[in-house]
């Protein structure tokens, strides 16, 4: 009789438990299986392999993560291409409806008929089509990357992880680079035209510029807040492809941010009005 368990077989031989340890535990802990209750106490016998219970559990631990964390991997793998591939799906779908809404517009300036009205119930049909794709990324993005959609929303979380090309780029790239994510055409360009030695300005944010947080506030505050929203991105990535788990604190603390950049800009209008000298009421002209 033999029995696979996490840390290799257990067999009976002459009415004893025999332990035999695998060469590779991750491999015998994903093909541990036994249908019917085991007649034994598995760590017990695992004691014949192991040097103690707490040698036993310690690397039962190890392993157990290690084989939940491919785990985790794969899925992060097989859901974050799942959404670049939707949000290529829906720019397509966009551009078609564009086209289309124009072509129809072209066609109704001529004549009105049933032609027309299919064309028009078609056009409905991709804008339906429309919602149900932005909604499925609205879900798996925030499946997949808790802490960017809380920080940055849906969109523009599945808009940095289609330009990064996978999770796992994002979590590695520096906040420097996914400050002006979206934005390399301007960056290329400044650049050329400096190595020539004319002046240019690099952009100071990507896709995230479309955040209210940075797109509300004046000119000279949207650059703080981006290169200050984009470090808070980038441990984000990091918290969301290695844990997955969300902390709220990063949203808080890019919410914290705006609201006192935004109140510099507030108590600097009052300041000004307060610096205006008061005009004299003219006196009425006797007659």
């Amino acid at each position: 009789m033999k029995w696979n368990v996490w840390f290799g077989e257990v067999v009976e031989e002459d009415g004893k438990l025999i332990a035999k340890k695998s060469n590779d535990l991750v491999e015998s802990f994903k093909n541990a299986s036994n249908p019917e209750p085991l007649p034994f106490n598995i760590p017990e016998v695992g004691l014949q392999v192991f040097d103690s219970l707490e040698d036993y559990y310690k690397t039962l631990r190890k392993i157990a993560l290690k084989v939940t964390s491919e785990k985790v991997e794969r899925e992060l793998k097989r859901e974050d291409r799942y959404v670049i591939l939707l949000l290529k799906a829906l720019d397509k779908l966009n551009e078609s409806i564009n086209m289309l809404e124009e072509k129809l517009r072209d066609i109704e300036e001529v004549k009105i008929s049933d032609t027309t009205e299919d064309f028009r119930e078609r056009i409905e049909e991709l804008k339906r089509l429309r919602r149900r794709i932005e909604k499925e990324i609205e879900d798996v993005i925030t499946k997949i990357a808790p802490n960017l959609t809380e920080i940055a929303g849906a969109v523009i979380a599945a808009r940095l992880l289609e330009k990064a090309g996978s999770l796992e780029r994002l979590a590695f790239l520096p906040a420097s680079k996914i400050q002006i994510l979206g934005a390399e055409k301007s960056l290329y360009k400044a650049l050329a035209r400096m190595r020539k030695g004319k002046p240019a300005k690099t952009p100071k944010h990507g896709i995230i510029f479309i955040h209210p947080f940075i797109r509300t506030l004046p000119k000279r505050k949207r650059g703080k807040m981006a290169r200050f929203m984009a470090a808070k991105l980038a441990i984000a990535a990091k918290l969301d492809y290695f844990k997955g788990e969300l902390d709220e604190s990063l949203a808080e603390a890019v919410r914290k941010k705006y609201e006192e950049l935004r109140r510099m800009k507030e108590d600097k209008k009052e300041e000004r009005k307060e610096e205006r000298p008061k005009r004299k009421k003219k006196k009425p002209k006797r007659k």
